[in-house]
């Protein structure tokens, strides 16, 4: 189950793979190569953390991303990062708040200007985030929003805290699954009686309620 290893202490690190249903027996085995040491240890795992982000490099990925939030009637959260590289703590965001809205990154780079200026956002502004509820549409059906719409995230910091219990007002209450996946978890689900097999099912208790009370009555005699 563990498999093959060679010496110890040796470090392991199991991940599900992508697109079992609603099965995790099947893992990504990954060694851990690095040295025992506090920082190392932490950029392996920072790595492989799981991540459901959706990255956006302009206006063509940005359509992509609304229609995907309104196919699946999500809220849209956009976060304008300052840095060049994902972090820990935005990873962590699209998990805890997977299903529930969709996150996207938005990087500073030549491609992400006009998605920047669609939404007001200056440079010097970095970090910014702004959540665009799931009910925001423009007239012709598709996701637009205006100024009116935005919801901006104006809290001191980006610290986890404060941006968990942001989202947490905008989130959905209830996760939101493809089709294919709520059949599979209805095909789970015991099947629905029929009347016929309520009616079957009340005769089969009376007729073993009543060999019971025989039953009682023989034993009690003896």
């Amino acid at each position: 189950m563990l498999g093959d290893f060679q010496g110890t202490p040796t470090i392991r690190l199991y991940t599900p793979k992508a697109k079992q249903g609603n099965s995790n027996s099947k893992k990504i085995v990954k060694d851990y190569q690095y040295e025992r040491k506090a920082v190392d240890m932490k950029r392996f795992l920072d790595e492989n953390m799981p991540n459901f982000i959706e990255r956006v490099s302009g206006l063509s990925d940005l359509t992509k991303f609304q229609d995907k939030a309104q196919r699946h009637g999500l809220p849209q959260v956009l976060l304008f990062t300052s840095k060049a590289k994902t972090l820990s703590l935005t990873k962590y965001l699209s998990t805890e708040f997977r299903r529930r809205l969709l996150l996207a990154e938005i990087h500073p780079t030549k491609t992400n200007q006009k998605v920047l200026e669609q939404y007001g956002i200056s440079p010097d502004q970095l970090p910014a985030m702004i959540v665009i509820p799931s009910s925001t549409n423009n007239e012709e059906g598709s996701v637009g929003a205006t100024e009116e719409m935005v919801i901006r995230y104006e809290g001191d910091g980006f610290t986890r805290h404060k941006l968990q219990s942001f989202l947490s007002k905008h989130a959905l209450k209830d996760k939101v699954f493809p089709a294919k996946k709520k059949e599979e978890a209805e095909e789970g689900a015991p099947p629905k009686k029929t009347d016929e097999d309520q009616e079957k099912d009340t005769t089969t208790t009376t007729n073993a309620k009543e060999k019971v009370k025989v039953g009682a009555g023989v034993n009690g005699e003896l």
